[in-house]
């Protein structure tokens, strides 16, 4: 049995209209879960005993759905190819309120622009959410998605993040 603990905020993203989320996420994993919505406290347990990596892989979707993902793109994690990771943008930027909306500014860009980029170029999926950029993404792409993350949070001009991604890119063509 595992616990997960999500933002109150997302606790119905994991349950889904009329349940369907929470039912699919079962079906998928084939693993049972409950949800305190009080608390938003998520309890897993495995039916699946032949899986063991299948809990793992159930919470790493349940904690992408908690950190802003839609639950279409957090099932990708429930395949064996996808990887979630969660960065701090706080260890870039300190506890500054002020310094952390700048930063998380700069990596949406204006219009979404360079948030999209670095999704259309290294084929990942991003949610940025209070103080955490979350990747989903297979392995191709994820490493490059980190570098360019962290070029942006660490304060790289836009444009040499798009020139790495370019060079990412023309490499896996």
């Amino acid at each position: 049995m595992d616990y997960l603990k999500v933002p109150l905020s997302r606790v119905g993203a994991i349950i889904g209209p009329k349940g369907e989320t929470k039912k699919r996420i079962e079906e998928l994993s084939g693993c049972e879960i409950s949800i305190d919505s009080n608390e938003g406290i998520i309890e897993i347990t495995s039916k699946n005993e032949t899986d063991p990596l299948m809990n793992l892989q159930l919470i790493s979707a349940a904690k992408a759905i908690g950190r802003g993902f839609n639950p279409e793109k957090a099932f990708q994690l429930l395949e064996m190819d996808y990887y979630l990771e969660i960065v701090d943008i706080r260890d870039y930027v300190g506890r500054s309120k002020k310094r952390l909306a700048t930063i998380r500014g700069r990596l949406i860009g204006r219009s979404g622009k360079t948030r999209e980029i670095i999704e259309e170029m290294t084929g990942c999926d991003l949610a940025i959410q209070g103080h955490t950029v979350s990747i989903i993404s297979d392995l191709d792409g994820f490493e490059a998605a980190k570098v360019a993350i962290s070029m942006v949070l660490a304060g790289s001009e836009h444009g040499s993040v798009y020139k790495y991604l370019e060079s990412f890119r023309r490499r896996h063509k």
